[in-house]
This record gives structure tokens, C-alpha cells and sequence, in this order.
């Protein structure tokens, strides 16, 4: 990002329901820097926002890129990896969440446009000279919630919803996600998914933002994982499981999983996950 200066938040205590934000700070992980595993009381949210590292988090390695979210939950011993001579920006975010049904996936993949927003969010507290005047009290907790919406609606704490619209949220999502189930496939572009859809590509992705925030594109890509996962789960051949979600190349299925979850196919067969729900 332009423009870097250090960011320091202390003793933030923005809440809301389910959610407390003790810190917020912005690290850049120099190439001298050595973090040795360790562990809090309190959660931890990690957003790569440039650059790349490996993070481990209770001995499982994550590699992570522009966009990747890590959630490491209380008590977890984790540490940093450096893979590259770019140190990564990474924002850190320490906080108490809610655990519920929608327990944070310990690693996921922020879609670009949210990224984009989160950085356009950090870029703004470089603004406030004085974050921790009184008088910036509100301007920098609604920043500071403006990009915890968007790195737990990745993780998978919350879900995606109609912003802007009325009870009848979600009908053109539900839509498409019906026609993914019945015509997703390698041989399958988007412009047929929405032609199918009875849409023109653009005006789709219009109505899809307003609904989920998410593109067809997007959508599917959330679609795949979330099938993909069920099937690594009911045992089936990492060879089936791309065909069967529409990616015949099992090298290419293999690198596109990585980079939705920050796992390999067999790594993340091996250790207890639970199935990303969006």
C-alpha cells in the first residue's frame, strides 16, 4: 500500500452483538523479524493486505496472499512464516467473538473487491492524525467495523445478505445458485449461467452485489468450494471431485483450492474442518 505508516489502535472496546474489538494493528513483517509460535487469551483476524507468508496455526501451514483471512481462535498457538524477500503487510485485528454455528473458517480468500474496499477503509485511519482523541472515538470505530464486516463476512462469521433491498432478499441469488446446481460444468461459461438466468452478464452481476456483494463469478467460485469440500468429505478421489465440480485438470484443481482456502485437497481432507457455508 502507498503511503505505510505504522498503525497502533489500544483499547478500542468497539461491540456490537457478538462481536469485541480489543486492537487493531497494522504490521509489516521485515525481513529480520523472527515470530515464534505463541498464543493468546483472545481471538485473532489476520488480512493479508499485500505481499506473502505462511502462517501456522496449531501446526497446520496456510499460505497466504493479497486477500487471505486468517482467524485464529483463543488459545491457538500460531506463528509466521516468511516465504519471500517482499515482507507482507498484514493487518492484525485482536477481538472476542460469539462462537455459533458460524464458527470462522480458519483460513479463507477475500474476493478482490473486498479487499480492495478493506484497503480503501486502512488508507482512510492513515488520515486521522489523532485516532485516539476523543473526538475521533465514533469516526474510527465505524472504520474500524466497516472492515470487520467485510473480513468476517470472508471467514464466514457472518453471511451475505441484501444490504439495500426488502423481504425479498436473496430471490435472484437463490436463483442462480439453483441453476448451479443443475448446470454448473467445465464446458459451462458464466455467460450461459446467466443467460440461463434470464439476465445479460452485466445487469446479473448488478443485482447479485445488491443481493450477496458477491459477482457470478464470485458466487460460483463459492458454489465449487462449498460442493468440493462435501466431497473431500464423503471420501471421494480429489480426481472426481474437480470433475465433478467443473474443473477436469487435477493440478489446476488442486492450485484453485489452495487458493480458496490456503490448503491442499489432502491437507485439508486431514484435518477436522467444517464445510464453508456462504
Amino acid at each position: 500500500m502507498k503511503n505505510y505508516r505504522p498503525i497502533l489502535l489500544q483499547h478500542l472496546a468497539v461491540s456490537v452483538p457478538g462481536v469485541k474489538v480489543r486492537q487493531l494493528r497494522l504490521n509489516q513483517h521485515t525481513p529480520e523479524a523472527v515470530w515464534t509460535p505463541h498464543a493468546h487469551e483472545h481471538g485473532q483476524v489476520l488480512v493479508y493486505l499485500s505481499g506473502r507468508g505462511r502462517q501456522v496455526v496449531q501446526e497446520k501451514p496456510y499460505d497466504c496472499r493479497p486477500g487471505t483471512v486468517i482467524y485464529v481462535e483463543p488459545g491457538a498457538v500460531h506463528g509466521f512464516e516468511r516465504v519471500l524477500a517482499r515482507p507482507p503487510l498484514v493487518l492484525v485485528v485482536d477481538l472476542d467473538l460469539e462462537i455459533t454455528r458460524s464458527t470462522p473458517h480458519p483460513c479463507a480468500q477475500m474476493p478482490d473487491a473486498d479487499l480492495t474496499k478493506v484497503r480503501a477503509s486502512v488508507t482512510r485511519l492513515f488520515h486521522i492524525r489523532q485516532v485516539e482523541h476523543r473526538e475521533a472515538t465514533l469516526l474510527v470505530g465505524s472504520i474500524v467495523l466497516e472492515i470487520l464486516d467485510r473480513v468476517l463476512l470472508a471467514a464466514g462469521w457472518i453471511k451475505a445478505f441484501n444490504r439495500y433491498g426488502d423481504a425479498k432478499a436473496m430471490n435472484t441469488t437463490r436463483f442462480v445458485e439453483r441453476v448451479l446446481d443443475r448446470m454448473d460444468g467445465a464446458e459451462v461459461t458464466l455467460e450461459t449461467i446467466a443467460a440461463r438466468s434470464g439476465y445479460q452478464m452485466d445487469h446479473l452481476n448488478r443485482r447479485l452485489k445488491a443481493e450477496c456483494g458477491l459477482t457470478l463469478g464470485q458466487l460460483r467460485s463459492r458454489h465449487r468450494l462449498e460442493r468440493a469440500q462435501r466431497y473431500i468429505q464423503q471420501g471421494l478421489p480429489f480426481q472426481t471431485v474437480g470433475e465433478r465440480i467443473g474443473i477436469v485438470d487435477n493440478n489446476y484443481f488442486s492450485r484453485w483450492f489452495r487458493q480458496q482456502t490456503g490448503m491442499s485437497p489432502s491437507a485439508w481432507k486431514k484435518a477436522p474442518q467444517v464445510a464453508v457455508r456462504f
